[in-house]
């Protein structure tokens, strides 16, 4: 499993957009897709990274590519999403995602897992966390 470096900021909180549009059938089977077949937990944690992200999200996905109105309703700037697999917290699978709209901040990325992050890890926003990109989980 070949790692990048650790990315490390700050959970800030959600609107709870992603957890209502990732409980779609085919956005999780577009997410399981990309995650080489783990399944997600509906919904995201923001991180507010410390630095600008410059890492490489090898995934783009369209709403055409998940077959349905998934975003442009919430966000009609955005075509679609970049994503990349991650360890976070050195332990769990997960993919972390960024929109491509102008808005959205260098600093932000939004992170899918396996486990519900803010209850596994008992995060509260502002608490630190990190994760590396990966090529694959093992």
């Amino acid at each position: 499993m070949g790692m990048g470096p650790a990315h490390l900021g700050r959970v800030a909180p959600g609107r709870g957009f992603a957890s209502e549009r990732m409980a779609l059938p085919q956005v999780q089977q577009g997410l399981q897709a990309l995650g080489g077949g783990i399944v997600m937990v509906p919904g995201t944690l923001n991180l507010l990274l410390d630095l600008p992200f410059v890492g490489v999200l090898p995934f783009y996905v369209t709403e055409a590519d998940l077959g349905g109105v998934i975003w442009s309703d919430h966000a009609p700037g955005r075509k679609g999403l970049s994503i990349g697999r991650a360890l976070i917290a050195e332990r769990y699978r997960g993919l972390v995602l960024r929109g491509d709209e102008p808005a959205y901040p260098a600093n932000q990325v939004e992170i899918a897992c396996e486990v519900r992050l803010r209850d596994t890890l008992g995060l509260a926003d502002g608490a630190r966390l990190d994760f590396r990109l990966v090529d694959s989980f093992r």
